[in-house]
This record gives C-alpha cells, structure tokens and sequence, in this order.
C-alpha cells in the first residue's frame, strides 16, 4: 500500500521529479533541470515542501508545496500553492491516493493557507468530492493586435497579406497610445523600484483594495529575471514625478499565435481613469511594437487592482477559448485564515501560478 512521506525539495531530487515527469509528459520544458530547480529549489520563500506518494520505495506520486505570504491590511499569513500534482497511471486506478495525495497537502503545519488552480479533469473532485471553497475564477483578457496570427490559429495557415491590410489600424492604436500616454502624464520606463517605494505602494494597494500575495523586489527578481525559460520585464510607472506602480510583461508563443501576456501588476488606488485607459492602450502598443499577435492577460475579475488593467479597450475572453478554466481553490488550515477561503477581493495574477 502507498505512503505519504513529506520533506523539503532538494537538488538531489530532481531527477526522479524529472524522470516521472517525461515518462508523463515526454520531453518539454517541464523537464528543463535548471527550471525546476528555481521553481522548486531558489524561492526567495524557501524551498517546496515534496509530498511524496511512495511503495516500496519507489515515489509513484507527488505534489509540490511552494511556499508564499499572503498579506491582508492586518495581517501576514504563511500561504503556499500546490503545483506539479503526478500520480502515475498504475496507481490511478483508485481515487484513494489521489485523495489522499491531495489531503496531505493542505495539512502541512507550515502554512495558513493552501491555494491552487485545477483542470478539467481534477474540478469535480475538487468541487464536489473533496467540497474545496472556490471564492473566485480567473478571467482571461485580451486584445488582438494582429489578424493573420488569429486566422492561423483558425485554419492552420497565416496570411501575412491580412497584416498588411490592418497595418493602418495597428499604427493608428500606436499614435493614439502616445496621445492618451501624453495626457495622462505617465512614464513607463525599465528604472529600478526600491523597496520603499513598493512597500509603500503595497501598504496603499492592501488599505484600500484587499489581500495580495506578498510582492516584493527579491520575489519579483526571482520570477522574472531569473527565470530560465521565460524571463519577463518590469516596467515602472511614474506619473507627475511620483512612483505609481509596475507592469510585468513576457513574450510566449502557444500554438500559432504569439503573446504579450501581462504577467503582473500593481498600480495606486487612487490611479485616476484616464491613468488606467492610458496603461492599457500602452500595453497594446508594446504588444504591436513587439510584433505580438494578442495581448494576453488572467486576473480575479473582483479584484479592485485588477479592473484598473483590465477595463476598455480590452476584451473578456470566454473559458470556451482557453483550455480549461482557471477556478482558485482555498483551504484554510487555522482559524485566523478562515476568512481568506471566502475573501473574493483577493489580487492574483498569473505570477502567482506556474502557467507561464
């Protein structure tokens, strides 16, 4: 019979979270060494916490914890999400070590709070076995810039001729970009934040819009530029000479259609509306200027950080397009962080899962 064992992730198990992970899945980037030892392993948070499903000394199952803070305008709690979730196909036979897999890893000590995402597949065990809160989906957001990559994505075949018919639309969007980015008196550059400035930002974003993952500039150094696959870049907003927030961009092809995804973000509460529109069209604009198909984003829809990035011109995009919905599951483990499982005011961005 299978066991849980659990310890702390470590280099020298890399190689059977890889071999498991091809025999699964065959060669990709998941079984890129050196991405699963920062995933895993370099965490300015610590490492994973590796739930094991083991037989005769074999690991036959596993589930990775990482480790993050979840902060309310009160309080700082020990949150982590699961990721990487494998049975192998002998041991799926029974739901009893997927169930018991799953348990074990919302019962860690460690953590206040457990989140995670699911599939097609895992949903109903989740939502109607296992009974897990579900406060909110992600919503994915877009804009297409580019109507050759779409039709591809479509038929199979790109026709670069459809951009070169819209190109007159595509640099009207560019000019109109500079004129709103002008009014509104933003500044969008690479300079550094310093820490005061993003706790600063963080403290106003958690007085008046609710909870967040903790960011800071050693986790935002970590995810982004020192991610080996898929490294992003921030970009600092200033506006009238004042620190305004931060964007994270990353350019990732999927399929036959090339994407800016915003992978973060974080701007003041008080970012007035022309602010906002001026950010968004900015963000179509780089998506053009980086010869992008679709600017691509996931956010909490009732996050109210969330709605000053995703608002006209962009465009919601139904489940029906993507290849699953993105349900946010929460398990408490205290009391204090009951309330978290229900909080739907939670700001979550795809740099607080492993899509990309």
């Amino acid at each position: 019979m299978a066991q849980i064992s659990v310890k702390k992730f470590a280099e020298t198990d890399l190689q059977v979270f890889l071999d498991m992970t091809q025999l699964e899945y065959g060669p990709s980037d998941t079984t890129n060494p050196e991405h699963i030892k920062w995933k895993h392993v370099d965490s300015p948070f610590g490492a994973s916490t590796y739930v094991c499903l083991t037989e005769t000394d074999q690991v036959v199952g596993r589930a990775l914890i990482q480790p993050r803070l979840l902060r309310t305008a009160s309080e700082v709690f020990d949150a982590a999400s699961v990721m990487d979730l494998l049975i192998d196909q002998i041991h799926r036979s029974t739901p009893i070590n997927f169930l018991n897999l799953t348990k074990a890893s919302g019962n860690e000590a460690d953590f206040d709070l457990i989140y995670h995402t699911s599939n097609e597949r895992t949903y109903p065990l989740y939502s109607k076995l296992l009974k897990f809160a579900n406060p909110f989906s992600l919503r994915a957001y877009g804009f297409p810039v580019r109507f050759a990559g779409l039709f591809a994505s479509i038929i199979g075949r790109r026709f670069g001729v459809i951009d070169w018919f819209t190109s007159p639309l595509r640099w009207l969007l560019v000019f109109t970009a500079y004129a709103v980015n002008s009014v509104a008196c933003l500044d969008v550059s690479q300079k550094a934040m310093n820490d005061d400035e993003l706790e600063v930002l963080c403290t106003n974003c958690l007085r008046q819009s609710g909870p967040h993952l903790a960011r800071t500039n050693a986790f935002l150094k970590w995810r982004f530029s020192d991610a080996p696959l898929w490294p992003g870049t921030l970009y600092r907003i200033d506006r009238k000479g004042q620190f305004w927030g931060y964007v994270v961009t990353r350019n990732v092809g999927l399929g036959d259609l090339n994407h800016l995804v915003l992978m973060d973000f974080m701007l003041d509460p008080d970012t007035p509306l022309i602010a906002q529109i001026a950010l968004r069209l900015w963000l179509i604009r780089k998506a053009i200027t980086s010869k992008a198909d679709v600017l691509f984003t996931m956010v909490n829809p009732f996050s109210t950080i969330a709605r000053q990035c995703v608002g006209f011109p962009l465009l919601n995009i139904p489940d029906k397009f993507l290849p699953h919905a993105t349900p946010i599951f929460m398990r408490s483990r205290t009391d204090e962080s009951k309330q978290l499982e229900t909080d739907q005011s939670i700001h979550l961005t795809l740099a607080d899962l492993d899509y990309f």
